[in-house]
């Protein structure tokens, strides 16, 4: 009522100042939204910034009694040995390590040699020297450890990247393989680059990822791995966290991310001749169950079973039966 009686100039300056604290309001809620932003982005990095965890803790921590070690192309490569018998060479998938056939070890050393290896850029045996991370170096890491190891025959499982090089492998050496396991087995699904593969791609930014590394992501992957979240205990999380922290294993994971093309040719899929069975998780997120049939078509002879709620990993997700269709197999009862 009072401005009413105001001159008019006077009534201009007063709505001049209400104008003026008004965008002075706005102005420091603004300054402080950005500074709580940042205070809270610089409080995530301080939490998830990591060092490497020296090689000596992790081997103390999560190597087997039976764990074994051998100088191969410039790497100390951890693999372990179990049980006498006919030998069963058993590959895991990216992101991984030889931990994932635990169950199967436990149940087929009783019967058979199992041998499980952390592949390069993973586990305990850690980057390739040169930082080549190609489904070729794969393939040749691969036989020149066998033939480290002197096996003239053997039985082979993979499962994804681990069942990709045991396909490759088999159409190039079938005189060394008795009978193979795919499990979960790339080659037929469509190409795609995840968003965090993308980032690790991106020159300057990747480098976050040899430091930075949020535990929750490890949890969030492996709930994508598995079909029943019930089953990523917090143990399964910390092994995963933890060797991701090996020195050099989280620069592997920025480095695996520029190859282009890491699969071979699919068309040699076809050429298989070994004895084969094809193992899938129904709940598989990662490689689609319909590429399992894919697999069934092309490898003249071959066998499958499909697990109901199992997802990429069956030999964790489903140990027990897993490895008792394996042996089955093996002994031509299945």
């Amino acid at each position: 009522m009072e401005e009413h009686l105001l001159p008019p100039e006077n009534q201009s300056a007063s709505t001049s100042a209400h104008t003026v604290k008004k965008w002075l309001g706005k102005l420091r809620l603004s300054r402080i939204l950005r500074w709580a932003v940042m205070l809270m982005l610089i409080y995530w990095v301080y939490v998830n910034w990591h060092p490497d965890i020296p090689v000596n803790q992790l081997v103390q921590r999560y190597a087997f009694a039976d764990s074994k070690y051998m100088e191969l192309n410039g790497m100390t490569v951890h693999y372990r040995v179990s049980g006498q018998g006919e030998p069963l060479v058993l590959l895991h998938d990216a992101n991984s390590s030889l931990h994932t056939w635990a169950g199967w070890t436990d149940s087929l050393s009783r019967y058979y040699r199992v041998i499980s290896v952390d592949l390069p850029g993973f586990g305990l045996t850690g980057p390739h020297p040169q930082g080549s991370y190609s489904a070729f170096m794969y393939a040749s890491f691969f036989d020149e450890f066998i033939r480290q190891l002197n096996l003239p025959n053997f039985h082979l499982a993979g499962n994804g990247l681990g069942a990709q090089i045991a396909w490759f492998y088999a159409t190039e050496h079938p005189g060394r393989l008795r009978k193979l396991i795919l499990l979960d087995a790339p080659g037929f699904e469509e190409k795609s680059t995840p968003w965090i593969q993308w980032l690790a791609r991106t020159p300057v930014l990747n480098r976050v990822f040899w430091k930075i590394t949020p535990r929750d992501f490890i949890h969030l992957m492996l709930e994508d791995l598995y079909a029943d979240d019930q089953k990523v205990t917090n143990a399964l999380v910390q092994r995963h966290y933890e060797l991701l922290l090996r020195p050099g294993n989280r620069k592997a994971f920025t480095d695996r991310a520029q190859v282009s093309e890491n699969r071979p040719p699919v068309d040699l899929i076809g050429d298989i001749t070994t004895p084969t069975i094809i193992l899938w998780g129904a709940e598989d997120t990662r490689v689609s169950p319909e590429h399992a049939y894919e697999f069934h078509r092309k490898i003249r002879g071959a066998l499958l079973k499909i697990y109901q709620n199992t997802g990429h990993w069956p030999q964790e997700e489903n140990p027990a039966q897993s490895a008792e269709d394996v042996r089955a197999f093996l002994e031509g009862r299945f």
